[in-house]
Order: C-alpha cells, then structure tokens, then sequence
C-alpha cells in the first residue's frame, strides 16, 4: 500500500523552517495498528491524517512513535490547513473534527487562522526542581494545565536557557514554557516537552502552548492582539487574538517536498 504525504513546514513561509510535519489525505480510516505504522515510517514529530467522511474533515495526529497525540496539536493543524488550501485553493473557512473538538479555521491569503481553546494560567509557588532543571531562576511561575509557564524578565534569558532534559523528564508528562517580553515581539518563548514522545526534547514552534502563553500576555500588556515568537533554532512567527473563551492563532506554512511511503 503507498501512501502519500506532504513534508509541511509550520509557521514559516521558508521550507525547512518552523515546525515540520506530515499530512496524509486517506479516502478512509485504516486499523490503528496501520495509522501508528505511517507515522513511523514517515518519521516526522507529528503526522496530521485527514480523512473527507460525512460529518466533514476529520483530523488525527500521531506522534513520531506511532501514538496518537492526547493534547491540542497546533502546528499538526496548521500542517493540516495548508494541505488543504493546496487541494481546495478557493476554501476560505473550513472546520476540522478532532478528538478534543472542533476547530474552526479562516484562511486570509497564506495566512491561516485557527481557533484554538484557552487555557488560562495561576500564579503558582516556587518550584526548586524546576529552577535546577531549567538552570536559571524565572521571576513568576504560573500553571497553565498541561502547561507550566516560567516567566523571565528578558528575552535574552529565554534564548540564553540550556535546560537539563533528564531533570525536566523526571518532573512529568507537562510542558515546560519560557517566556518574556519580546523585542521586536509583544512575547518570545521556548518550549521544553521531553516527556511528550515526538522525538525531541525542544519543540521547535508550538501553536498549543500559545492557547496559555496569549492570555498570559493579553493580561500583561492589556492587548487582546499580540505578536508573538518561539526562539527555538528555527523559530517561527504566530499572531494571537484573545477571546474569552478561545485564542486566534494565525500563520503561515510552506511546501518542503511530496513524497510518499510503501507499507
């Protein structure tokens, strides 16, 4: 059986760039044991499955291991959408099904817009394992869920960390979020998940993370609208609208190559 894909690289317009991942368009849902083959066979961080059933679009994603991905994949979405903007050019709005619910998407030129849920953060108390983990001391921390947020007063902190990952794996199955004001952004951020199964311990731009990191800053600089940067090696752009019950994030993605795998 051949399957083919697209490599999609996510929030960027440069191939190669931002987050890499793969979208498959099946004419139907095969067994589990065959969607956990084609993410590991194809071998990216996340795969993106996209099947036209009646119900609509329905979306999947699966980690590098094979498994199915329990939390919000933002760039697998944003993957998603630009492969179907490739198939369907004069689709402007479109919603997928996804096992944690719908997520509605508005495409404005290359720029797609997905809305996503919010997570809003607590301040929480001080955290000595995740201070050594970290190997720095943020100014705030604040528990977002699924995520923890460590707040640094500079931007040049959050470049500058080089986290202990076998520290930061030890403390859980959770995100572990860095971020300050930005420069050139209204924000900047990292994201350490080594716990997460997709093959790395830094995940290189990451639209869940924003659901927690917007609000944060909506909150900070009184701006529902926000510019905001994940400062990983290849980094990617995203832009923010806060709701009160959903964020906005809205970015672009590139083709890095079709290709296509034997099963």
């Amino acid at each position: 059986m051949r399957i083919d894909y697209l490599h999609v690289s996510a929030f960027t317009r440069t191939p190669g760039g931002g987050n890499p991942a793969a979208v498959c368009q099946l004419e139907s849902w095969p067994t589990e044991e065959v969607l956990s083959r084609i993410a590991r066979e194809i071998g990216l961080p996340v795969t993106s499955c996209i099947v036209r059933s009646s119900r609509g679009l329905e979306l999947r994603w699966l980690s590098k291991s094979g498994s199915p991905v329990q939390s919000m994949c933002g760039h697998g979405t944003l993957a998603a959408s630009y492969a179907i903007s490739l198939r369907d050019p004069a689709s402007s709005t479109f919603t997928f099904l996804t096992a944690g619910g719908e997520i509605p998407v508005r495409r404005d030129g290359d720029v797609f817009h997905l809305s996503l849920p919010r997570w809003d953060s607590k301040p929480v108390e001080a955290w000595p394992e995740l201070v050594d983990a970290l190997g720095a001391t943020p100014a705030e921390l604040h528990d977002a869920g699924r995520d923890v947020l460590s707040v640094f007063q500079t931007e040049e902190q959050v470049r500058a960390l080089h986290p202990n990952f076998t520290k930061l794996f030890a403390l859980g199955k959770r995100g572990f979020i860095a971020t300050a004001r930005g420069v050139d952004h209204d924000c900047v951020s990292r994201f350490f998940c080594p716990a997460f199964g997709i093959g790395a311990d830094e995940d290189p731009v990451t639209g869940s993370a924003h659901c927690s990191i917007a609000p944060f800053w909506a909150r900070r600089l009184n701006n529902t609208t926000l510019t905001a940067y994940q400062a990983s090696a290849t980094g990617g752009d995203l832009i923010c609208e806060v709701a009160p019950s959903a964020v906005t994030i809205g970015a672009s993605a590139s083709l890095l190559r079709r290709s296509s795998i034997s099963l």
